[in-house]
């Protein structure tokens, strides 16, 4: 099949969740034989460049032309991508076009004869509801995720797709109690992970730990856009504090994001933390097999993919039982679920694994277990699925 893909994140600008899943899926999809034509917008960098390949000879990536000195980059894109796409199908027929998270604005019906696919990873109205923003904090974020914009315009998305592709149960709920939109209109198709290369030797990961000033104490890790109020950092520099007058540790926090509105929680114990801002892949991986728990305490998660990270590392982890996961952790299985914003059980629930490493090794072995279900070939797998019986019901 020849499949557009349209997403605001694609590598190398990630974002977070809906960057990596276009990432992996679009590459997965292409090793299945599929030809996967991303639409995304330029960089800086790559103004000059409007076209160019993936390291899979089956996706071309079609970088559309922003100006990133104006605002409103989003509206730029999704001005300029009707054309573009239209100009490009007229060489071959899209089979499905398919949007990854509300990377569009439908001011028409349709941009192409094909059926029309949304992956929805978490709902915004969900996202303002759980950081609590009041309306001049929303109105000074006109045009990001917490605005007033967006919910507006994920409404007419969801209501003008064919099919759209849930990241999680908690998700599809959610679309259909906001939007009512049928449950037969939704599928549910898990995120993946990769899995592998967690295996590192002692040498490697001692040069991490000097890397990055890492003591050798307790390690507690959390990997998240440190500056958005919907991953719950602030609460969790809160738990650690109650940590500290029991267990001497350690908190590393992964990145990017300014780190300087937490000065007034952290200066006290800024000894005891570590802020390593963006990390790649692989010194991530590292970070994970250091870590003697990983924590997210976020207010919201539409899926949660660094806990399936932690997981695949053989790691317990703390989380606040919110949003889809519960879908990933299964209390004294994988890890402790505790209620939003309540630091005494996140403190309690992370002491408890710092002192029972009996329990963190057996976790290693049921964690290991527990993330093989969760894949990348069986996610593009799925999306195929969906394609072709798309592909087979449009006239």
């Amino acid at each position: 099949m020849k499949i557009a893909y349209v997403t605001f994140e694609y590598p190398p600008f990630i974002i977070g969740g809906a960057g990596i899943h276009a990432k992996f899926v679009t590459r997965e999809l292409a090793r299945r034989g599929h030809e996967i034509i991303v639409f995304t917008p330029s960089l800086d960098q790559l103004m000059d460049k409007s076209m160019s390949n993936d390291e899979n000879s089956n996706i071309k990536i079609v970088r559309v032309p922003i100006n990133n000195k104006i605002p409103f980059r989003a509206l730029q894109f999704w001005i300029r991508l009707p054309g573009i796409l239209k100009l490009l199908e007229k060489e071959n027929k899209f089979d499905i076009i398919h949007f990854n998270g509300i990377s569009y604005w439908f001011l028409k019906r349709r941009i192409v004869n094909a059926p029309h696919i949304l992956t929805v990873h978490h709902l915004v109205k969900d996202a303002v509801f759980s950081t609590h923003q009041n309306f001049f904090e929303r109105l000074k974020n006109i045009s990001g995720e917490t605005g007033f914009l967006l919910p507006l315009i994920e409404k007419k998305c969801i209501r003008s797709v064919d099919k759209i592709i849930s990241v999680s149960k908690f998700t599809q709920e959610q679309i259909i109690q906001t939007y009512k939109i049928d449950q037969s209109k939704i599928e549910v198709v898990y995120n993946g992970i990769d899995n592998s290369g967690f295996t590192f030797s002692e040498q490697d990961l001692e040069k991490i730990k000097l890397t990055y000033g890492m003591r050798k104490k307790p390690i507690i890790l959390f990997v998240g856009r440190i500056d958005d109020p919907r991953k719950g950092l602030d609460v969790l520099i809160k738990a650690f504090k109650l940590i500290l007058k029991e267990i001497d540790s350690q908190l590393v926090i992964v990145g990017k994001g300014n780190h300087t509105i937490y000065k007034n929680l952290v200066d006290p114990i800024k000894d005891k933390i570590v802020f390593t801002g963006y990390i790649d892949d692989n010194t991530l991986k590292k970070i994970y097999s250091i870590c003697d728990v990983y924590v997210c305490p976020s207010h919201l998660e539409g899926f949660g993919l660094t806990i399936l990270e932690a997981l695949a590392a053989g790691k317990p982890v703390v989380a606040t039982n919110v949003g889809a996961i519960p879908e990933l952790i299964h209390e004294g299985i994988n890890g402790i679920l505790v209620q939003k914003d309540d630091t005494f059980a996140m403190a309690s629930a992370i002491i408890y694994f710092l002192k029972n490493p009996v329990i963190l090794e057996r976790n290693n072995f049921l964690n290991n277990k527990f993330n093989k279900e969760f894949t990348w070939h069986s996610t593009a797998k799925e999306h195929e699925r969906i394609y072709e019986t798309m592909v087979t019901l449009w006239p």
